[in-house]
């Protein structure tokens, strides 16, 4: 009886502690790279996960995996983007959601437009993406604030 109700319960406490880890930065992609046991796992667990930004936050990786069903499906196809954004990274993402160009986050930010540049080639590579547009969409699902 003992190992039985450490199993699930277990399972379910691990998760809960991975998703608070990984949300403050943001890293969608280490449960993507689990690939579809975790995200099955994490579907399940969804309507059990109290604290509202676990479970906006699950809501995201499970909506990340809906977008990248490739990258869910065959583990660690981007192993190396699990690196969490820094600060400085979440605000340009922040400001590219909000419809800045890079002069405007330049400015916003106080720093040089190739600055924003080098932060957004970071960005892009972290989140896997290749287009503004799709930065946008990773900043929402991320609830980038």
């Amino acid at each position: 009886a003992e190992g039985a109700r450490s199993g699930p319960a277990a399972a379910a406490r691990t998760l809960a502690a991975a998703l608070a880890a990984a949300q403050p930065a943001g890293a969608v992609r280490p449960f993507l790279d689990e690939g579809p046991s975790l995200l099955a796992l994490l579907r399940a667990a969804l309507p059990s996960l109290r604290r509202e930004p676990l479970a906006t936050f699950a809501r995201a990786v499970l909506e990340a995996a809906h977008a990248e069903p490739g990258v869910a499906a065959s583990g660690a196809a981007h192993a190396g983007a699990a690196e969490p954004l820094s600060a400085k990274e979440r605000q340009v993402l922040r400001l590219l959601a909000e419809g800045l160009s890079n002069p405007e986050i330049a400015r916003e930010l106080i720093v040089s437009v190739n600055t924003v540049k080098t932060h957004l080639k970071r960005i892009y590579q972290k989140l896997g993406v290749s287009t503004r547009r799709e930065a946008r969409e990773a900043a929402r699902r991320l609830a980038v604030r």
